[in-house]
């Protein structure tokens, strides 16, 4: 017993040992110096380069590295990338936007002069001013999202941190200035030294990044309460010119550039000029864009060159290796001790330091995101059209062959391969690590298939097995943190950014219908087992750990309530359905906000913030954000085909409803998918899509059942 409690004892040791290996550096832990270096056009076609070739693959492999959604309110553009990450919200550009210095021209004009005619404000020496600020202010008050220009920079102002830019990313008479959005206050004025290239006459535009002149600038601060923005123009202007480049000159720059970007970062980390490295990508080049590589590399070193690996999680995205750029300003803000975190929807940076480099594994499990979202516009295009396309074979069959056998059987074998896709598109998204798109689509293809086979052929009832499996399977996958889900093509992607965690809408939608399908077998109709799943579910899509969907939420409360009361109240009124409705929906948004209460905020958390801070403005811009957005997938998106589609036939399928199916609790469960289609479609930011799929689970069962009629 005692050699029993020695041997635990020494286990328990060693594992305090081990866990003390790993540190996550607080705000606290952080010097106060920090230098951010800018690099637009930088994407990962340039990390993995440099990780190849780099003259210093140390510097790559230490460190931490994320990838980070940029997407502006407006088009994707230098400029617009660049606001949203100075405000920690999506912004846009104005036109005509830039940074100057005092005696610099503008058409012939000192800009300081027309800065005076403009404002009536003068400039004062060695100071960046922005002549457009009151017109980029006013530009994005106009937006959903209402970016406030200027709050990293003057919340560092307020806090006595000192901010500095350097750098430009001027194309011959062309001024491009945009680093100094992230440090200029809410007047538009910074302090810095624009100026910091030099003449290079083989470089792009003729010149290139000083770096003597910025390590010198650098050098004249002692104050460790700076932060310093670098913009690292050099491959800006490379790309800029590479249309009129030859390709063996532009290959050769492209390495120099590289390479001389290369040696800056390490110069700034083993030179000690700063404790706190940054570097970030506002944008990617035309190149990685058109090839639909749209999420910008992000790095943090800390400490001397080599000393410290970290592993970089974003509580926005909860997904490994991605961030947003909401994340950008409260992460420099909490590096500086200033806690604002409850006013941006991003959150600072949780950075913990690990054993061993993750770069690779990073690098593979980005890249599965870009060959999802290569590929996705396809793959969804085809896989929603042959679903359209069986319903309409199903239908065919239904009213001109349904009282043949054969073709019976083939339309059951149709509708449950139809009803179990969602299921392999739930299961086997990681298996596009191995092979193409194409043939991911015939496997998904041949294993619905197959599925449909099996289970027609040998289990007694079908819908009701595969509704269990699809419940199990999507609940299971949300405890596990979604896993699956979130690189499944149903599921969302991280380049598009609309969501990151929980439950996304083509789910919320199978989900719904697949519990309420439960209740064709009696024992879930018992009270206590129907209460048990219907306000199970409720808690799984409410809890921020879990589904984080309200509009799922409510419409699951609407999709019960009315199975419940047609279920349980033989008198049926609509009236007194309406009347139940209307207090069941604020209970439903009151387990919301209490499901919120456990320490991880979510989108949801954040708008209910919002709301007890009487900030009305927050929530009607986002409803009409969610609006907006339901009108251009209406209009644009390839799930209107189905959602169209499956609204038809299940119009048609209710006006001959009593001819096909003559079981009541039948009956009842399809009007109860119905009414959860329509909530699903009202409550829901991308309704149209959670309506599609829910309503296309009803139609092949109410089609599954008539055949068995």
């Amino acid at each position: 017993m005692n050699t029993k409690f020695k041997s635990c004892f020494a286990y328990l040791i060693l594992f305090l040992l081990l866990i003390s290996c790993e540190k996550v550096y607080s705000a606290e832990e952080i010097e106060k110096n920090l230098v951010l270096v800018l690099v637009p056009d930088l994407s990962f076609q340039e990390v993995k380069w440099l990780k190849e070739k780099g003259q210093f693959p140390q510097l790559w492999k230490t460190g931490g590295m994320a990838a980070m959604n940029v997407r502006p309110d407006g088009p994707y553009s230098y400029l617009n990338n660049t606001v949203s990450l100075s405000a920690g919200v999506r912004g846009l550009g104005i036109e005509g936007w830039n940074a100057y210095s005092k005696g610099e021209f503008d058409n012939g004009t000192l800009v300081e002069e027309r800065y005076q005619q403009w404002t009536g404000k003068l400039v004062d020496e060695g100071i960046i001013f922005h002549p457009y600020l009151h017109k980029l202010v006013d530009k994005n008050k106009e937006t959903t999202y209402r970016a406030d220009i200027g709050i990293l920079g003057q919340t560092l102002k307020e806090n006595s941190v000192h901010s500095y830019v350097i750098g430009n990313s001027d194309y011959n008479e062309e001024k491009i200035r945009y680093g100094p959005l992230l440090t200029m206050d809410q007047e538009g004025l910074t302090k810095g030294l624009l100026d910091a290239t030099r003449k290079s006459p083989g470089s792009a535009a003729g010149v290139v990044m000083d770096v003597d002149k910025i390590f010198a600038y650098l050098s004249t601060f002692n104050d460790q309460s700076s932060f310093f923005v670098i913009e690292w123009g050099d491959l800006y202007r490379l790309y800029k010119q590479k249309d009129v480049m030859t390709d063996e000159y532009f290959s050769k720059q492209y390495e120099l550039t590289l390479l001389n970007l290369e040696l800056f970062m390490y110069q700034l980390l083993s030179g000690h000029y700063t404790d706190n490295l940054m570097m970030v990508s506002p944008m990617v080049h035309n190149d990685a864009y058109q090839d639909k590589e749209r999420l910008a590399p992000f790095f943090y070193w800390q400490g001397s060159l080599g000393e410290h690996i970290f592993h970089i999680y974003s509580s926005t995205t909860r997904q490994p290796f991605i961030i947003s750029n909401f994340d950008l300003v409260p992460t420099l803000l909490n590096s500086f001790h200033i806690d604002h975190s409850n006013d941006f929807l991003g959150k600072p940076l949780h950075i913990k330091e690990v054993n061993e480099s993750l770069l690779e594994r990073g690098l593979k499990s980005i890249d599965l995101m870009f060959v999802i979202f290569k590929t996705r516009n396809v793959v969804l295009s085809s896989y929603i059209t042959i679903l359209v396309l069986l319903l309409i074979l199903v239908s065919v069959i239904i009213f001109l062959k349904d009282q043949k056998e054969g073709w019976k059987q083939t339309a059951k074998v149709l509708l449950v391969s139809g009803i179990s896709s969602p299921l392999w598109l739930l299961l086997t998204p990681y298996a596009l690590n191995y092979i193409q798109a194409n043939i991911y689509l015939l496997l998904l293809t041949l294993l619905s298939f197959l599925t449909g086979y099996v289970l027609v052929r040998y289990v007694s009832n079908p819908i009701f097995a595969i509704s269990v499996t699809l419940f199990v399977a999507i609940t299971v996958d949300l405890f596990l943190g979604h896993y699956f889900m979130q690189r499944s093509y149903l599921g969302y992607d991280p380049i598009i950014g609309a969501r990151y965690y929980g439950i996304g809408n083509e789910y919320a939608g199978i989900y719904l219908i697949s519990s309420i399908l439960l209740l064709e077998n009696p024992l879930f109709r018992k009270w206590f087992l129907l209460l048990f799943i219907s306000l199970g579910q409720i808690f799984v899509l409410s809890f921020t750990n879990l589904g984080a969907n309200a509009g799922a939420t409510i419409a699951t409360a609407v999709m019960f309530g009315f199975f419940y009361y047609r279920f349980y109240v033989t008198n049926f009124q609509w009236r007194k359905l309406l009347i139940i409705f209307s207090v069941l929906v604020p209970v439903v948004i009151a387990i919301l906000f209490f499901a919120q209460l456990n320490g991880k905020e979510s989108h949801i958390g954040y708008a209910f913030s919002k709301l007890f801070q009487g900030d009305v403005l927050y929530i009607t811009d986002t409803i009409k954000r969610k609006l907006e957005m339901n009108w251009k997938i209406f209009r644009f998106s390839n799930w209107t085909q189905l959602f169209v589609t499956t609204y038809f036939l299940i119009a048609l399928y209710l006006w001959r409803g009593k001819k096909i199916v003559r079981n009541e609790v039948k009956k009842l469960i399809i009007q109860t998918g119905v009414v959860a289609s329509l909530a699903l479609l009202v409550f829901n930011d991308s309704g149209v899509v959670a309506a599609a799929t829910s309503m296309f689970i009803i139609v092949c069962t109410s089609y599954y059942w008539a055949l068995e009629n």
